[in-house]
């Protein structure tokens, strides 16, 4: 049996699927185990195997995992949520050694796109096109700051705390214990980007651009594939500049198809919450991940469908309690 555990499983049913799918496709003995701290998560439930583990920020949380993956025979784990990725970067080869590949890039990578300040500069040290941005305290000292514009905490995610901007008198008033950054605003459409990195060979095989319709509570309900060079090539060079992507990352970005002017925002290392649709249009970056790792004949390809619509909606799941 090779498993793969699917860690902080939360609402990931979908990606659960597609798990479960590739390892069908490849004829590979194997089940996908969810991993949660609550029993009561959708994607635990809809697992074939389950396994409670304890919050991330336990010191057991690494030791549990690796006790799962030896007992329950994990050969791959897949991170979901961006508050495990520094642990699991920094203990990839503890689990090697165990034989258990994590899909995790190297903690630079991940302390990097950890950090909405970290990112922006790390855009600008190497010269990718991204927003102005600045701090509360700097925004409100310049008489030529533009408003409306933008603040989000530096550390934060799912689109909490984040807010547009359009008087200073809301600037003054954002929570200081947030640690804001401010930016302009984003001109065009937001793009999500997915993105593989094949760990056999270290480049970037695939690149699919989906812009966001609809955003609820911050990940992306309404959504569509589109063809867009530009964005392919640049999101190529940033996953390969970076020191160390390895497997799925997710690239938030802002778009002006007319120019092809592009404004990079974020980076996730790791599957985005909208994925699914890439991998509905052919770009099956599971699939691919596992062939990379097991050395199987890659089968990895840029062939995915553009135009393609997938409009989300929420489904209930009845246990027993």
């Amino acid at each position: 049996m090779k498993n793969i555990l699917l860690s902080c499983a939360g609402r990931r049913v979908e990606l659960l699927q597609i798990l479960r799918r590739a390892l069908r496709s490849l004829e590979v003995e194997g089940e996908v185990v969810a991993a949660d701290a609550q029993p009561f998560a959708p994607a635990f439930v809809m697992a074939e195997r389950r396994a409670i583990v304890p919050p991330i920020a336990s010191e057991s949380f690494v030791l549990k995992l690796l006790q799962i993956c030896a007992d329950q025979n994990v050969r791959w784990v897949i991170p979901t949520i961006d508050t495990e990725l520094p642990i699991l970067a920094a203990a990839r080869e503890v689990f090697a050694a165990q034989g258990v590949t994590v899909m995790v890039s190297s903690p630079e990578v991940i302390a990097i796109a950890a950090s909405k300040r970290a990112t922006h500069a790390w855009f600008v040290e190497h010269g990718f096109p991204t927003f102005s941005q600045t701090t509360p305290q700097q925004a409100l000292a310049d008489p030529e700051w533009v408003y409306p514009c933008f603040a989000k905490p530096s550390g934060g995610s799912r689109s909490i705390g984040a807010m547009r901007i359009d008087t200073p008198e809301q600037l003054r008033s954002l929570d200081p214990s947030l640690d804001y950054v401010v930016e302009s605003l984003g001109q065009g459409v937001e793009v999500t980007v997915d993105a593989y990195v094949s760990p056999r060979t270290g480049r970037c095989v695939c690149v699919v651009p989906r812009q966001r319709l609809e955003v609820r509570a911050g990940e992306v309900s309404k959504g569509k594939t589109i063809e867009a060079p530009a964005i392919v090539d640049m999101v190529k060079r940033v996953c390969e500049t970076l020191p160390g992507a390895y497997g799925v990352l997710c690239i938030q970005l802002f778009y002006e198809p007319e120019t092809e002017r592009i404004q990079l925002m974020e980076i996730n290392p790791r599957f985005g919450g909208g994925y699914p649709l890439a991998d509905a249009a052919g770009a099956k970056f599971a699939r691919w991940f596992l062939e990379d790792t097991l050395q199987l004949p890659s089968t990895a390809n840029e062939d995915w469908a553009r135009g393609l619509v997938m409009m989300r909606y929420d489904q209930a799941i009845y246990v027993r309690g």
